[in-house]
């Protein structure tokens, strides 16, 4: 009989958290989940006979443990974006301490799971980890994309680019608005980041505010906020194309869900976009306003024909099907 899995998941009472990454990480978790896994908040009451799956770590923050929970413990490491770029991402002394004690505690894992090749090349580097220590697996999607997807519906697309995301210095906002604006096509801006147009003081968030700025009153972008995974699909399904253009990043879910939904993508010239789409985009230099304003114009022609890129990015997305997921990570939890 197999030991019960205690999986952290802090969402409940996290709001920022259920609405980022790590809440749609988590939601795919539950859906691939056998039985006799266990979501909780709380990791003191985890018997130490099974196995933990802490998804969520975070190197500014302290830890919830310090000490080994269980026989067997699984680290979730999505990418080291703040700890790679510290001038973007102060933390001050509290921070820098915090990331110690972390780096401290997850020598107690037993094994680190990543999200792409290029974030196990950063995990092996800056934490010194060995490269065998460290698994990449692929996330999947929700399965409510893989059934929308299965209908194979034509709809009619739409006049406007997407983004779908957060707002920090590596999403390179400012530079997508001289884009945009340089292109003077309509972007829709999807996330609860963006529900409210007042300043945040957060120093991590300085580029939002200068987004806010360079976007205000201007009727070219369009702020729905916080949307439902099907209201998602329909934005993505009628759009031109998708837009991320991340200095960094550790996967890039947009593309993958965008790609389901046969919505081709512009994306930065980085290496983990190379990776994660299979070069099934169009890539432009994401520091380069005017690149990324001629790169956009092309599928705004009404000539262009996307049907090609359209069924490739369709492949591609399943190459991140839930089956592929489940049963990688069923191997990671139960190693033979």
């Amino acid at each position: 009989m197999r030991p019960p899995v205690y999986v952290y998941d802090p969402t409940p009472l996290d709001v920022l958290s259920r609405v980022r990454g790590i809440g749609r990480y988590l939601q795919i978790l539950r859906e691939v989940a056998e039985p006799h896994w266990i979501f909780t908040q709380d990791i003191k009451s985890i018997p130490t006979h099974g196995i933990f799956i802490n998804p969520f770590i975070n190197f500014f923050q302290y830890p919830r443990h310090i000490k080994r929970v269980t026989d067997r413990q699984i680290a979730v490491i999505h990418d080291l974006i703040g700890l790679k770029y510290p001038d973007d991402f102060p933390v001050g002394i509290k921070g820098e301490l915090a990331t110690w004690v972390n780096k401290q505690v997850l020598k107690s894992y037993d094994a680190i799971i990543t999200d792409s090749e290029t974030s196990k090349k950063d995990i092996v580097t800056m934490l010194g980890f060995t490269p065998s220590q460290v698994q990449v697996l692929y996330p999947t999607l929700p399965s409510l994309f893989w059934e929308e997807k299965q209908k194979n519906q034509e709809r009619a697309q739409g006049e406007y680019c997407i983004y779908v995301g957060d707002g920090t210095w590596n999403k390179n906002l400012c530079n997508m608005a001289h884009a945009i604006k340089k292109a003077n096509v309509v972007a829709m801006f999807v996330g609860k980041i963006f529900e409210s147009e007042n300043k945040i003081s957060h120093p991590w968030q300085r580029e939002l505010n200068e987004f806010k700025t360079l976007t205000k009153n201007d009727k070219r972008f369009i702020f729905p906020g916080f949307v439902t995974d099907f209201e998602l699909l329909k934005l993505y399904e009628q759009a031109r194309v998708n837009i991320l253009l991340s200095r960094d990043e550790g996967f890039g879910f947009s593309y993958v869900e965008a790609a389901s939904c046969g919505c081709p993508s512009l994306l930065a010239d980085r290496p983990v976009f190379h990776e994660i789409s299979g070069e099934n985009a169009v890539f432009a230099d994401p520091e380069n306003p005017g690149e990324i304003a001629k790169k956009l114009l092309v599928f705004f022609d009404p000539h262009y024909d996307r049907g090609a890129l359209s069924e490739n990015v369709k492949k591609r997305s399943l190459f991140f099907n839930s089956n592929s997921f489940r049963t990688s990570l069923l191997h990671i939890i139960y190693p033979v």
